[in-house]
């Protein structure tokens, strides 16, 4: 079961949040270019919402506890204030070690408010969809995906990626803060090494008392309030403790497989050696590392990200990282409502994956990233629900 402190920490930072959209928070300059990338020709969804639907309705819930086919998605309920075209970018399930996106899709209600969607690359890399929205003033809007991702703990992206430039502070990272680094001292010296250290700033963050109501996510600003039940927040603090003992350290945007309703879950990941090794300092998930099925990765922050959280914009509260729930180019167009932002994921089928399977799959959807079209055959694996069938359908010409 989701951790009670996790759940009031959501609707302590759902309520911020709401504060912050009313009040008008940002600059309104455009953060990116909004015809960069490939149109997303968008497939209809086969029945993955629905599918997770049900799961989602099981209590106690059915986590995935193996590799296989998870079923994931997320909804966003929008305002205009003023009519006009708006544009937003949300992250898409990501390529990478342990996980292969199959099947994604979007639609609207209104259907002809979405007016068109392209794939991009975030700074940090990661996937993520323009959404380009056209409505008028006073009109609702209502923003749904769906995507459905195999899992396999033996599947290896073949990115290279460097851990140096994660061992700098930023500006909601204040690794290289005195009061960090002693905190860091401490905790490092009861550790045995990267692992057991990972498990004592779990421990600590646990332990935080809140004093006050938190104003920011930055680092220092979480640890000044007290409060740990904002995921975001503890993860910038997990970084921050990270870094500050020279461990290369990032956050990672996830949706775990639980299934439950979250706005968007945030943990950590840490280099050691040539691998990343994920933890979770909201203990949503205990282990260390954490394993691929329980967690489908949304995006992953850069530093640049970092830096640019402290400065306002809008649906963003100060010390939340660029690109992790939906970021607004402009004002005009808000998140609304109590259901304004979500997400959920859920296991479909779990079965034993192959290499070969797995690589042909992740040559599928690189295909996919590239046009911005799904194969048929990715639509029919997106149905499978056993080995025999998902292998057939992926090497499907």
């Amino acid at each position: 079961m989701m951790d009670k402190r996790v759940v009031r920490g959501m609707l302590s930072f759902l309520t911020v949040a709401v504060l912050l959209l009313t009040a008008g928070c940002g600059t309104g300059k455009q953060a990116w270019d909004p015809q960069a990338g490939v149109v997303l020709r968008v497939t209809p969804d086969p029945g993955i919402a629905s599918s997770v639907r049900e799961v989602e309705k099981i209590d106690p819930p059915v986590r995935m506890k193996a590799g296989g086919l998870s079923g994931v998605m997320g909804g966003m309920h929008l305002k205009a204030f003023r009519g006009g075209t708006y544009d937003l970018r949300i992250p898409v399930p990501q390529l990478t070690d342990g996980q292969i996106p199959i099947f994604y899709s979007l639609s609207s209600e209104p259907v002809n408010a979405i007016v068109e969607c392209r794939l991009q690359q975030a700074v940090s890399g990661s996937s993520a969809v323009n959404v380009h929205i056209k409505a008028a003033k006073g009109e609702e809007v209502l923003v749904k995906w769906a995507g459905a991702v195999l899992i396999s703990e033996s599947f290896e992206d073949g990115a290279i990626e460097q851990g140096d430039p994660y061992v700098q502070a930023s500006s909601c990272v204040q690794s290289g803060d005195p009061k960090i680094k002693g905190i860091a001292e401490k905790l490092w010296q009861s550790s045995g090494g990267e692992e057991g250290y990972a498990a004592g700033i779990q421990k600590f963050i646990m332990g935080m008392k809140q004093a006050k109501q938190p104003s920011s996510l930055d680092a220092l600003g979480i640890l000044s309030s007290g409060c740990n039940t904002i995921c975001t927040s503890n993860a910038n603090l997990a970084c921050a403790l990270m870094r500050a003992k020279s461990i290369p350290c990032r956050s990672v945007a996830v949706i775990p497989t639980i299934p439950r309703r979250f706005e968007m879950h945030r943990v950590a990941e840490y280099r050691d050696g040539n691998r990343w090794v994920s933890f979770d300092p909201s203990c949503v998930n205990m282990d260390i590392p954490l394993k691929p099925w329980q967690n489908i990765v949304m995006a992953r922050t850069s530093i640049g990200e970092e830096e640019a959280s402290m400065k306002p914009r809008p649906g963003a509260m100060a010390g939340c990282p660029v690109g992790q729930e939906a970021e607004f180019a402009r004002l005009g167009l808000n998140l609304f409502g109590n259901d304004f932002f979500w997400t959920v994921a859920a296991p479909l089928a779990e079965f034993e994956v192959t290499e070969e399977t797995a690589s042909m799959s992740a040559d599928l959807w690189r295909r996919f990233l590239h046009t911005g079209e799904l194969s048929p055959a990715q639509v029919k694996a997106a149905g499978a629900r056993d080995a025999a069938s998902f292998t057939v359908a992926v090497g499907a010409k």
